[in-house]
């Protein structure tokens, strides 16, 4: 099988991070998170359906498909603390749950783990893409871009936003993420959880009770971010990253 291609930039310290973007996103936005750890080993890819590693995707890819390409991933570098923003935090705690040795630690950015308890039934920017998508998945992208950053993103044609927006559909309708693929309470990779003081109420308290549910289990919020505090506040995320290497023996 076709994994996404990884990237690498060597660094002169042993530690190595490795990044994994959520939704409607790439790699290349964790550049100012790694200018952060300029003697880190820093190493990223796109998954499946976005980014360079668009064509890898088709209608049956699911959660465990990204799951089994971080494991891959992180096989090729030595035991990397692992850094998953949104979706790509989801993909990073399965991974853990699953191969507990695969990381050094784990830093996850607002997880949509969508089977809790406290997740609503219908989370608000889901509830936008299902309403966007009648008008085609380009409408859907837009509308999720603008609902994320707070203002439309100009600099993307028709087509990147209709192959954007199908990805995106893809991936938020996957059933499987409706289901419990692992218990909490079983983790025993350290774990930080993070969130932004300025995030939507479920993504704020599924990440601090995370914290609270995963023996290992540390949450902290990152004052004034949002969402995407992989590009407004990357200095906190890569703060984030080094304390998680510390957690274990760094």
């Amino acid at each position: 099988m076709i994994r996404p291609v990884l990237r690498t930039r060597k660094g002169t310290r042993p530690e190595t991070a490795l990044f994994v973007h959520g939704t409607m996103d790439h790699s290349a936005t964790f550049q100012r998170v790694a200018a952060h750890l300029p003697r880190w080993t820093v190493a990223g890819y796109d998954r499946r359906g976005w980014g360079t590693s668009r064509a890898l995707a088709d209608s049956q890819t699911k959660l465990a498909d990204h799951v089994t390409d971080l494991i891959s991933a992180a096989s090729r570098l030595p035991r990397p603390v692992v850094a998953g923003h949104s979706y790509g935090a989801l993909v990073a705690l399965t991974a853990a749950a699953q191969q507990p040795q695969f990381a050094r630690a784990v830093v996850l950015f607002e997880p949509p783990v969508c089977w809790l308890p406290w997740w609503p039934d219908t989370a608000p920017w889901e509830q936008l893409v299902e309403d966007a998508s009648a008008q085609g998945p380009a409408a859907a992208a837009r509308a999720l871009q603008e609902a994320v950053v707070g203002h439309p993103t100009p600099g993307h044609t028709d087509e990147e936003l209709e192959a954007a927006g199908t990805a995106l559909i893809q991936e938020m309708t996957d059933p499987t993420l409706n289901t419990p693929t692992f218990d909490p309470t079983t983790v025993t990779t350290p774990v930080i959880t993070a969130s932004g003081s300025r995030s939507l109420t479920h993504h704020r308290q599924t990440a601090r009770h995370l914290a609270n549910l995963i023996p290992t289990g540390h949450h902290t919020s990152i004052d004034g971010a949002g969402h995407i505090a992989h590009v407004t506040h990357p200095q906190d995320l890569a703060a984030l990253v080094e304390q998680a290497a510390a957690l274990n023996g760094g």
